[in-house]
């Protein structure tokens, strides 16, 4: 997650995640590089869905180590100047608009051809800049990639969490990560709208009470 941010492991979550890392340890090659994407709304849980599946995934006796990737650390402008440029565009350009995919879509293809050294962003929430991290893909099987618009790549596993910013108010309070204001408001609406159409990606969908269930006629 970018660096500054804080993860709360709430118990239903703890309990899907636990539950995706059996279909993941039951299914995994283990002589294979394996893609999970992890989308949804603001406050839903997929930082933390995707920090326990990494912590799963290594115990004894698999030692699966697992690179998480941020879509927050891939957002083409720092939080404040995105912020500027979302009021004069009138929020149109929420959405995928804002996120560097060329990067991200290079990231995943160095990953599977264990393409070894890769560059990889890290966003810094608290200082608001971004730094780079060098990561050997060669010694990685797991790739989690984790944000809004997750589901809009193509994994091996695409997790969409089906609660919307409005079921999360509690949540987001707790963890202060944003002013709840009218601007923040009008910027969640918009991303709603860019992530449900995203819903259709998933072959695994975790619903509003964090049951998980498989979506029919997908792998």
């Amino acid at each position: 997650m970018p660096l500054g941010d804080v993860l709360v492991i709430k118990p239903e979550l703890r309990r899907v995640a636990n539950e995706i890392s059996d279909i993941l340890l039951k299914e995994f090659p283990r002589d294979d590089k394996l893609t999970i994407a992890i989308g949804g709304e603001s406050g839903t849980g997929k930082s933390e869905i995707a920090h326990v599946i990494a912590m799963n995934m290594f115990k004894y006796p698999y030692n699966l180590k697992s690179f998480i990737l941020h879509f927050d650390d891939f957002f083409n402008l720092p939080r404040t100047e995105r912020n500027v440029h979302r009021r004069k565009t009138n929020f149109n350009h929420v959405g995928l608009k804002e996120i560097e995919l060329d990067d991200l879509k290079h990231i995943m293809i160095n990953f599977k051809k264990d393409a070894g050294l890769t560059l990889v962003p890290i966003y810094d929430i608290v200082s608001n800049t971004k730094h780079q991290l060098i990561v050997n893909f060669d010694e990685i099987p797991i790739l989690i990639v984790d944000g809004l618009y997750a589901n809009y790549l193509k994994a091996d596993y695409n997790i969409f969490i089906d609660r919307t910013y409005r079921d999360t108010k509690k949540f987001q309070a707790e963890r202060g990560k944003e002013v709840m204001d009218e601007f923040r408001q009008r910027v969640l609406e918009a991303e709603h709208n860019a992530i449900k159409a995203l819903r259709k990606n998933a072959n695994y969908i975790i619903t509003i009470d964090y049951t998980l269930e498989k979506v029919n006629g997908r792998s």
